[in-house]
């Protein structure tokens, strides 16, 4: 019985200690509790430190990330990257491809400015064949020694025509697209294919100037006397005792980085087509630039006004505006009239005179910057996409007669201030390129690849 009674006790001692050593263990566990929470909150607490340490952490990268932009940017600038060119599903078309000090701009109260967005041009379809003065195509500006230059943006398209009713659809396509779509061709000037007016890579589009060439020093009273060129409204375009190959090394030089050159045929070719598009003036013609002075944006009163009837000099004026590819300020100007516009197109004549005058660039075979044709007959040397076979005489433009061949190697385009009716987008002449006269200008163009 003693015994029992003993181990009872010892029972009751050991049952005892686990308790108090439970309630000890929990009266630790809520100290150590509220010590965790008392670090873990507050303005020192561990989470609160973890929180500001994540801020800090994403505000430092945020901070870096602008860094890296801005020594991107930076990059880009000295070295000239490119920035667009590529197709955008919502416009349907290759985005402006930009280059070094290229920026897109937007005529707004009465200024060009920065499109700080990047994304207000609009190439916007017409109907019928009224006049369609609705697409805003993009305009680029270049700055170059303090000089500003403007251009206007041609994305990559495929054409189809209607000989018949004289009607030109475009639809425009991305790079990759190398096949035209059935009844459709891709026009040459985008192509790799430097016999036709191509280039060594497809082309998401090309930089045209949006006036004829002017000298840097040239003002609206004076043609000037730098052999630095500008492009630039309300100022002589560059005339009178130039050669072409002048005109080629000017526009060569202007800025090798954008590879830029005197236009070629397939390039005015691809303006011509754009502006009777129903992106462009929708077979409407444009205004002559009637301005016997060479005034670079002038308009004459009509299509087909004599020199300087009605002459304008205001480009942005209601006249003024329909002397444009898309019949607004968006648009490229002096494509009717003005001067004559020499081109980097010749055929291989041989002519001891053409070797002379342009021995820079007509050596017989096609390269990026010129285009050699083939043959010394008219009937045998057009090539697709160039506004001369395929559109001869619209508009009562151009005469196949007036070809370029053996004695007049060389393209000029466009007609003059003086030529009326007869000047115009698919007007074609020849010449020896020794411009003696003051009627033969040209136009310069921009490639980022």
């Amino acid at each position: 019985m003693k015994n029992q009674k003993k181990k009872r006790k010892k029972l009751t001692n050991r049952k005892g200690i686990t308790l108090i050593a439970l309630v000890i263990t929990i009266i630790v566990l809520l100290i150590l509790a509220g010590i965790t929470i008392t670090a873990l909150s507050g303005d020192n607490g561990i989470l609160t430190q973890a929180l500001r340490a994540k801020e800090e952490t994403e505000n430092a990268q945020a901070i870096e990330e602008e860094k890296l932009k801005e020594s991107e940017d930076y990059i880009n600038e000295a070295t000239g990257a490119i920035r667009g060119g590529e197709w955008d599903s919502n416009k349907k078309i290759n985005t402006p491809a930009l280059k070094g000090n290229m920026e897109l701009v937007r005529y707004e109260n009465g200024v060009w400015v920065e499109d700080e967005t990047g994304t207000k041009y609009s190439y916007i379809a017409g109907s019928g064949k009224s006049d369609n003065n609705s697409s805003e195509w993009a305009n680029a500006r270049v700055t170059i020694d303090g000089v500003d230059s403007y251009f206007v943006w041609i994305p990559r398209y495929e054409y189809k025509i209607d000989s018949d009713e004289h009607t030109i659809d475009v639809k425009f396509i991305p790079t990759t697209q190398t096949t035209a779509d059935e009844g459709y061709i891709i026009h040459p000037a985008f192509t790799a294919d430097v016999n036709k007016g191509g280039w060594t890579s497809e082309l998401s589009g090309i930089w045209v100037g949006k006036y004829e060439t002017a000298r840097v020093d040239a003002s609206k009273e004076n043609g000037g006397r730098d052999t630095k060129i500008k492009v630039q409204p309300g100022v002589i375009s560059l005339v009178g005792n130039v050669k072409i190959n002048e005109i080629y090394k000017y526009s060569r030089e202007y800025s090798p980085s954008l590879k830029s050159h005197m236009l070629k045929n397939s390039e005015w070719g691809a303006v011509a087509y754009l502006t009777h598009s129903q992106y462009g003036r929708n077979g409407n013609e444009v205004t002559i630039n009637n301005s016997s002075k060479f005034i670079t944006g002038s308009a004459g009163n009509s299509v087909d006004a004599a020199e300087d009837e009605g002459t304008t000099n205001d480009y942005t004026s209601s006249q003024g505006v329909l002397a444009s590819s898309t019949g607004n300020v968006y648009g490229i100007y002096d494509l009717s009239g003005g001067a004559y516009e020499y081109v980097a197109s010749y055929v291989k004549s041989g002519n001891s005179t053409m070797l002379e005058n342009g021995n820079l660039f007509a050596d017989g075979s096609s390269d990026e910057y010129s285009t050699a044709y083939e043959g010394t007959e008219c009937s045998a040397n057009y090539i697709i996409g160039d506004a001369t076979y395929e559109t001869n005489g619209w508009n009562n433009d151009g005469n196949e007669n007036y070809f370029v061949n053996y004695d007049g190697p060389f393209f000029n385009r466009g007609g003059r201030f003086g030529n009326g009716g007869r000047a115009g987008i698919f007007f074609f002449y020849r010449g020896n390129g020794d411009n003696q006269g003051t009627s033969t200008s040209f136009r310069i163009a921009l490639v980022i690849k």
